[in-house]
């Protein structure tokens, strides 16, 4: 007699073991895609959980202690040592300016469609490239500033000064982001001194500490559904964070860049089918140009780090 089947679904050890056959640049575009599903997943219960009647202040305080919890293992396994570090001041400096972002981010995302507020994400590499320029002393040229103002462009077709559709929500994201744009100059001067280790557990440490204060003025004690959904925002966040810094580590950010256009068709799909938004014809307009300008910067940027290694390399003999 023929043994019975096994039951068990064979698709997710099929799934790994195809995934594992990949080259480092095609598992990077996965985890970049994967991560961006789980950062406008993350928007989504935080605007589910906002609508029970818990503030945005608040479903970031919980947002920030679970992801804590979830890197406590590190410091179970690494020690003490790991948060070691002669820059505190920069950390809390840093940490400042992550609640602030934050804080903005999470309000836009209780009154903003989703596909906005992914739409105008796409400014960050905009404002580190003026950042850049003014505190770097980095050379506009005119690709770049063409680049900007295409950006700045898609922005106003989101924004829509002066339209009825004019939501202050927006206003709020491009805010955010530009304060967050900061905060990535921060981590540039970090990185000299500091383990990107040391750098996430201080960030998570600071913004959990940090975002505690504003979140005792509009404190409201959570029920067991609500800690649930808060708990799910800490995991979906901090699962993103870790899987774009590994995509990260296996490729150059130009080759992973393109793939970040999911986050808006995750942020159309979502609210559609969890509020109901339809993104305007506008958003999908502005979004493509101001992704296409960042895309075009991302290119050119990596285009002239490689000219400068083979600039500093100097001249190499013929084989």
């Amino acid at each position: 007699m023929d043994a019975p089947a096994d039951p068990s679904p064979r698709w997710p050890l099929r799934l790994q073991s195809w995934v594992a056959g990949l080259p480092p640049t095609a598992k990077a575009v996965c985890l970049s895609v994967f991560a961006t599903l789980m950062f406008q997943s993350m928007n989504a219960v935080i605007r589910h959980t906002a609508s029970t009647g818990i503030h945005p202040f608040e479903v970031a305080f919980f947002r920030n202690l679970f992801g804590l919890a979830v890197l406590t293992p590190l410091l179970a396994r690494y020690g003490l040592k790991v948060l070691y570090t002669s820059r505190f001041r920069l950390h809390l400096l840093r940490g400042v300016v992550n609640v602030t972002s934050m804080m903005c981010f999470f309000y836009a995302v209780s009154v903003t469609p989703l596909a906005n507020v992914a739409s105008l994400g796409f400014t960050l590499p905009l404002f580190v490239t003026v950042y850049a320029a003014v505190l770097l002393k980095e050379r506009l040229r005119s690709r770049r500033l063409t680049a900007l103002a295409f950006g700045v462009a898609g922005a106003l077709m989101i924004v829509r000064p002066g339209s009825d559709d004019m939501n202050v929500g927006t206003l709020i994201v491009l805010g955010g982001t530009a304060v967050w744009g900061m905060a990535l100059m921060i981590i540039k001067v970090q990185g000299r001194t500091d383990s990107p280790l040391t750098i996430t557990l201080w960030s998570s440490i600071m913004l959990t500490l940090l975002s505690a204060l504003p979140a005792v003025y509009v404190w409201q004690t959570p029920d067991h559904g609500q800690l649930l959904w808060l708990a799910l925002t800490g995991l979906l966040g901090t699962t993103g964070t870790l899987a774009i810094a590994q995509a990260l580590r296996m490729a150059e950010a130009s080759a992973i860049m393109p793939f970040d256009f999911a986050k808006f068709i995750w942020a159309a799909l979502l609210g559609h089918l969890a509020f109901g938004e339809v993104p305007s014809p506008w958003v999908w307009a502005g979004g493509t140009v101001i992704f296409s300008s960042t895309v075009y910067l991302t290119f050119r940027e990596a285009r002239l780090a490689r000219a400068g290694r083979l600039q500093r390399a100097g001249p190499t003999l013929p084989a």
